[in-house]
């Protein structure tokens, strides 16, 4: 199966129709808003010397942020991957100096996973972007925009569930 260049696809087709009566397709401006949000963190975050993230380091990171560490199996059972596909993304992290792996207190088995003081620099300047990018937009919309987006936003998300309690729910039976 052919895999779609999304950038290609965009310039492709250009910037999605309006409707005949004027109003925006909601899925779609959604899907661009998300994408130029995380096109303006890649930015912020490549400023910040961070221009090697990647998804999902910012999630994983979080996962780690317990000061006692946490395991491989629980970052892959709250991303809702296997423990070997959480492996090769500590893997990736280790290498590339955000966490050091080490053996668990509590099992034999498992390696515990712990964030290196360039992991706690990348949370702090991962939250500063996002800071600063929401002040960009109070700006560029105005109290009132801004306010108003809030409001979308809240009634899109009037549940209280997590990411990874939407993901656990979505994916497949577990056949492992």
């Amino acid at each position: 199966m052919k895999r779609l260049d999304p950038q290609a696809e965009i310039a492709k087709r250009g910037k999605t129709p309006e409707r005949p009566d004027g109003q925006v397709r909601l899925g779609a401006a959604l899907r661009r808003a998300w994408l130029g949000y995380q096109r303006r963190l890649d930015e912020a975050m490549a400023e910040a010397g961070f221009d090697d993230r990647r998804f999902p380091d910012g999630r994983v990171l979080r996962i780690c942020s317990d000061p006692g560490g946490t395991t491989i199996s629980e970052i892959g059972r709250q991303l809702g991957i296997t423990r070997q596909g959480a492996g090769k993304i500590v893997v990736n992290l280790r290498d590339r100096g955000y966490v050091d792996v080490g053996d668990s207190a509590t099992s034999g088995r498992e390696k515990s996973v712990m964030l290196t003081p360039r992991a706690f620099d990348y949370l702090a300047a991962q939250r500063n972007a996002a800071r600063s990018i929401e002040g960009q937009l109070r700006t560029e919309l105005g109290p009132e925009g801004f306010a108003s987006l809030g409001r979308l936003l809240e009634a899109l998300g009037t549940e209280e569930l997590r990411m990874r309690d939407y993901l656990s729910k979505s994916r497949y039976p577990d056949t492992r």
